[in-house]
């Protein structure tokens, strides 16, 4: 089963990611994601490589991350979520570089949740 507590957690993690994007933080981003398959465009990162994903040093954008849903699969040790984001260039007047949706799965080890697959999709017309 999974609680209210377990959603905000799951929540706290998905928030997290996006803001070590933005931070430029690749040591938090590597660490969320070190059991994960990570996809992008179709292609699968794995490991260390993870880390090369994003840019050392806070970056000129902001996610906004929004709708988010949660969703029990098997047992409630292992969950999907789904998350809207919108993706704002910063680096001059704010404008929007991309949107799309994040699709997650997370399970539940030793008391604590973690991803094992992060994909990204972005919407076409960005």
């Amino acid at each position: 089963m999974v609680t209210a507590d377990d959603r905000a957690e799951i929540t706290e993690l998905i928030l997290n990611r996006a803001r070590a994007v933005d931070e430029g933080n690749r040591s938090v981003f590597s660490d969320l994601l070190r059991d994960a398959v990570v996809v992008i465009r179709g292609r699968q990162v794995t490991g260390p490589a993870i880390g090369d994903l994003i840019a050392e040093g806070t970056q000129p954008t902001r996610h906004l991350v929004t709708n988010t849903r949660i969703v029990p699969v098997d047992d409630g040790t292992d969950v999907e979520a789904e998350s809207y984001f919108t993706l704002l260039s910063t680096g001059g007047p704010p404008q929007m570089a991309a949107f799309g949706r994040y699709r997650d799965r997370l399970v539940r080890r030793g008391g604590r949740w973690s991803f094992v697959r992060h994909e990204v999709v972005v919407d076409q017309n960005t």
